[in-house]
C-alpha cells in the first residue's frame, strides 16, 4: 500500500514538474516572487537596497548602484559620467518587473542615447505619495527631463494620506455598487496575512499557479476594476488633485517644467471593447493634468493600435509588461528625448 502511495505520488510530482516546464516554454508568463533585501520598506520614501547584487524580481535578478537605483549588470564595471540625467519614476512597470534592465524601456533608451545617464530610479509597490517623495529627493544638477510613470493603482493608500488643510466628510454612501462589493472583497483577500504569504509563496515558484489563477479567475479584470473603484472615492480625487498641485508647483518653479507623465494602461484596458472609450480613470487623468498643466503621455490609443497587442504584457498579468511592451514604449519616448 505504502509503495502504491508512493509510487502515485511520483507520477503526480512528474505531471506537475512537466506541466510547469511546458508553461515556462511555451507561454509569455513570469514568475510573481520578490527577493528579501530588494526593497527598503523601513524608510519614507521606500526606495531600493543600494548595491542589490543578483536578487530575483518575477524570476529575473535585479542589481541597483550605491544609491538604490535599478542599473544593468553591465553596468556594474562601468564608471560614471558627467552627463544631463534622465530619471524615470514609477512603481513595478517602471522598474520593470519580470524583465532584465537593459529590457526595460529606461535600460533600452539608456542604450540608445550614450549622451545622457538614464536612470530608473523605481521601487516596486510604489504610489503616487512614494512618488512625489522620490522626485523630492532627485539631485537636481544635470537634470534634463523627470519621466513619471503614472499606473491605474497608484491612487491605492491616498484615502489614508495626512493633510492637515483637509476637511473631515463623514458623508458615506450606503448604497454600493455591485462592482465596490466586489472590489471590497478583493481588498479583504489582499489584505489576509496568511492568504498573502501562501499566495506570494507559491507564485514566486510557479508559473502553474500563476497561469491557473488567471485562467480561473480572471485578475486581469478584477485587479483593472480594483483599481478604477479607487477613482471612484472622493477622498483619492481630493488628494489626487493636492499631489499634482504639489508636482506641478515644483515642476514650474524648481524644475524648469522638465516633468513628463507617462500613462501605461492596464491590460484589460486595451481589450477591442475598452479601446473604444475612456473610463472613469482615464476622464478624470486628463481633467486634472489639464487643470494642472503638466505633460501628459497616454500609450493606450498606442498599444490599442497594435495588432499583437496581447503580447505587450506577460499573459495573466493585469499591467507588467513584456519585453515586447518595454520596446514599444521606449520607441515612443525617444522622441521625447531627442
Amino acid at each position: 500500500m505504502k509503495k502504491i502511495l508512493l509510487f502515485n505520488l511520483i507520477i503526480v510530482i512528474f505531471i506537475l514538474s512537466l506541466i510547469e516546464i511546458v508553461i515556462r516554454l511555451s507561454i509569455n508568463i513570469s514568475p510573481q516572487g520578490i527577493s528579501e533585501g530588494v526593497i527598503n520598506t523601513s524608510i519614507n520614501p521606500m526606495y531600493n537596497f543600494p548595491n542589490v547584487n543578483g536578487k530575483k524580481v518575477f524570476g529575473k535578478k535585479v542589481f541597483t548602484d550605491k544609491f538604490g537605483n535599478r542599473i544593468s549588470k553591465e553596468d556594474l564595471i562601468k564608471d560614471e559620467k558627467k552627463l544631463k540625467n534622465i530619471y524615470f519614476i514609477g512603481g513595478s512597470v517602471t522598474f520593470g518587473s519580470g524583465v532584465e534592465q537593459k529590457n526595460t524601456f529606461s535600460g533600452i533608451l539608456n542604450k540608445k542615447f550614450e549622451n545622457y545617464n538614464i536612470i530608473n530610479s523605481s521601487v516596486i509597490g510604489s504610489n503616487l505619495i512614494n512618488n512625489l517623495k522620490i522626485l523630492n529627493q532627485i539631485e537636481k544638477k544635470n537634470l534634463d527631463k523627470i519621466f513619471i510613470n503614472l499606473s491605474l493603482d497608484d491612487l491605492d493608500g491616498l484615502e489614508k494620506l495626512i493633510d492637515e488643510n483637509r476637511k473631515e466628510d463623514n458623508q458615506k454612501n450606503n448604497q454600493e455598487s455591485h462592482d465596490e462589493v466586489k472590489n471590497d472583497f478583493i481588498s479583504k483577500l489582499k489584505n489576509n496575512v496568511f492568504l498573502n504569504h501562501i499566495n506570494k509563496f507559491i507564485r514566486s515558484k510557479s508559473v502553474t499557479y500563476v497561469w491557473l489563477k488567471g485562467l480561473f479567475l480572471n485578475s486581469e479584470e478584477s485587479y483593472y476594476n480594483y483599481s478604477l473603484n479607487n477613482f471612484k472615492k472622493k477622498e483619492n480625487q481630493i488628494n489626487f488633485k493636492k499631489i499634482l498641485k504639489k508636482i506641478s508647483y515644483l515642476n514650474n518653479n524648481e524644475l524648469n517644467n522638465k516633468i513628463i507623465f507617462i500613462v501605461i494602461p492596464y491590460s484589460y484596458q486595451i481589450s477591442d471593447r475598452n479601446c473604444k472609450f475612456q473610463d472613469f480613470a482615464e476622464q478624470k487623468i486628463d481633467e486634472y493634468f489639464l487643470e494642472n498643466k503638466i505633460k501628459l503621455i497616454k500609450f493606450k490609443k498606442i498599444f490599442c493600435n497594435i495588432r499583437d497587442k496581447k503580447n505587450l504584457y506577460f499573459k495573466f498579468d493585469p499591467s507588467h509588461l513584456s519585453k515586447y511592451g518595454h520596446k514599444i514604449v521606449a520607441r515612443q519616448l525617444k522622441g521625447e528625448i531627442n
